[in-house]
């Protein structure tokens, strides 16, 4: 699939193998851009969306799907020949990786990862449309952002790809909020409204045992329900929650950092500085640059 650079959008192609492809499209201009390439029916498709909104034309333009910012689609359909044809609009921009199913197959087979999804990527098709979520589109804007030597371009992008799927396909399983532990359908919905509790206010949480005595669920219950569904402790979803919002602040380029950190709860930036690195691999300083 070769696509070409034209007067209303600037296109990054990189060719991994015969069987990977990704591709940057960053329609600059104010008006829409129109791509039609064919792909068969071997290969899975993703699209994130990370500025403005496209359309995706199916069977000749008679269904269209739109996509707005910070949205991901994936799609798969193992009887049909699905071409990518997409009008991406005034100043928008679009991420495309195409890749075998059987290359997507044999990268989980290789680390002897079990996904109900990829095994069934064979039988049926797919149309998953689902929000972009700050690590994400870290791992997006260091690919856009590759200053390498053309030698060392394929590793780092095989490197980027397999932490893009690691992040893409672990958070499908982790949205699936089925707990072991809570067998108790009541419980297990209780831990949920204490999660949505936590979020309302997220930059000022209560304690472990202002929760208890709101919910009157023992300390034990709530420590242990809250991390089998979420998968962390319910202050590492808090530290989470803070890191996204401040993740979204930066893009906006309004605030200092300093001020940043002081909002979310932080007496002192260094510590902030740190959990953002920690949590993203760059320092907020860095991502802003990274996001110019």
């Amino acid at each position: 699939m070769d696509l070409k650079n034209t007067h209303k959008s600037k296109i990054t192609e990189h060719k991994l193998s015969t069987d990977i492809y990704i591709a940057q499209i960053d329609n600059f201009t104010e008006s829409t851009e129109s791509i039609l390439k064919g792909i068969d029916k071997r290969y899975i498709q993703f699209y994130f969306c990370t500025k403005g909104s496209l359309t995706f034309n199916f069977n000749n333009g008679i269904y269209k799907i739109n996509l707005h910012e910070n949205k991901s689609f994936l799609f798969y359909y193992p009887t049909l020949d699905i071409p990518l044809s997409l009008n991406i609009n005034a100043e928008s921009k679009v991420y495309i990786i195409v890749l075998s199913i059987q290359k997507l197959h044999e990268l989980f087979a290789e680390y002897e990862i079990q996904n109900d999804l990829i095994s069934s990527m064979n039988k049926e098709k797919f149309y998953i449309e689902r929000d972009i979520f700050p690590a994400l589109k870290i791992v997006l804007n260091q690919i856009e952002q590759m200053k390498l030597s053309p030698q060392f371009q394929n590793l780092f992008l095989i490197g980027k790809l397999y932490e893009l799927f690691t992040l893409y396909f672990s958070e499908i399983e982790n949205e699936n909020e089925h707990c072991p532990f809570l067998n108790d359908e009541k419980e297990s919905k209780q831990i949920k409204e204490i999660k949505d509790y936590l979020v309302a206010d997220y930059k000022n949480p209560p304690t472990i045992k202002q929760l208890c005595e709101k919910f009157s669920i023992s300390e034990y219950h709530l420590k242990e329900g809250f991390k089998e569904i979420y998968g962390t402790t319910i202050y590492g979803y808090l530290l989470d929650k803070k890191l996204e919002y401040a993740l979204h602040k930066l893009e906006e380029k309004k605030q200092k950092v300093k001020d940043i950190s002081f909002e979310i709860g932080y007496e002192n930036p260094s510590h902030f500085i740190s959990a953002f690195k920690k949590k993203y691999g760059v320092t907020p300083k860095q991502y802003i640059k990274q996001s110019e």
